[in-house]
């Protein structure tokens, strides 16, 4: 075991020099400001040179694949949205069925499931969760104008005036190529919140009002990451083709509307006769 290991692991950009394999039970305290995402890769690439094979126990089998594009050069058109990427803990709460006592309303929700009448499916305030793993986003600024096209962007708009602007907005990360998240430092929110979930009106939930404080061990960290990273394909091929297949969806959904609205517009228009 490495000195440090026992009072919290610092990562740093060095830190692969004094690297363990039993450091990975133990938890992170620290990280630096300037450490990145390409920082990580470099620690796991140096564990693979000791340990082959250890990055497929984070769940990356195929290493060697998102080692090879995050050594790519950052692609020119690639836009700052995002600031810096984020690790934070994500509760929950349970989902289950419940029979209701007297009639009430069912939910939209469960009407469109087709669901029966006397049931309903509704957070259960009384018992919560909390996966092993963090979630993973990057975090930047959020122009309303970006997705509001009743506005004109102007040289007069100032997103710090405009409270539609968000400072601080998640971004999915699963599809972006690793070469354009290189350089983002890599940030860890170790406190879990517990709020409100969603419960039926008249339903008893009263918020406990407390936080716990949870620093992830080294391999929580890592595995956190490589999960996001590799959620929608084992290589960058299947993320790419992943990608690809769902922006055809949404073209293919867009031109479907886009057609709908023509044609209402021509059953409203009137036939000269």
């Amino acid at each position: 075991m490495s000195d440090h290991a026992s009072d919290g692991i610092h990562l740093t950009k060095n830190y692969y020099e004094e690297f363990m394999p039993s450091d990975l039970q133990w938890n992170v305290s620290e990280v630096a400001d300037d450490f990145t995402l390409y920082d990580l890769f470099f620690l796991v690439y140096r564990m693979e040179l000791s340990v082959p094979g250890i990055a497929a126990t984070f769940g990356m089998p195929e290493f060697q694949a998102f080692w090879d594009q995050i050594n790519l050069d950052r692609e020119q058109d690639d836009k700052d949205d995002v600031e810096y990427l984020e690790l934070y803990w994500s509760p929950g709460y349970d989902v289950r069925t419940v029979k209701r006592d007297t009639p009430k309303t069912q939910s939209d929700f469960c009407v469109q499931l087709g669901m029966p009448d006397d049931e309903d499916y509704w957070d259960d305030p009384k018992v919560a969760h909390l996966p092993n793993l963090m979630s993973f986003h990057g975090i930047g600024p959020l122009c309303h104008l970006e997705y509001d096209d009743s506005d004109i962007l102007d040289d007069s708009h100032v997103c710090d005036d405009d409270d539609r602007c968000v400072k601080d907005s998640g971004y999915g990360v699963e599809f972006s190529p690793l070469n354009n998240l290189a350089h983002l430092s890599i940030r860890v929110s170790p406190k879990a919140s517990f709020y409100p979930p969603f419960v039926e009106t008249g339903r008893d939930f009263h918020r406990t009002g407390f936080e716990l404080t949870i620093e992830p061990t080294l391999w929580c960290l890592i595995t956190s990451v490589f999960w996001e990273l590799t959620f929608c394909g084992f290589t960058p091929d299947e993320v790419s083709n992943k990608r690809g297949d769902i922006m055809d969806r949404v073209d293919e959904a867009k031109a479907h509307f886009d057609q709908m609205d023509k044609d209402e517009e021509e059953e409203g228009e009137p036939n000269g006769d």
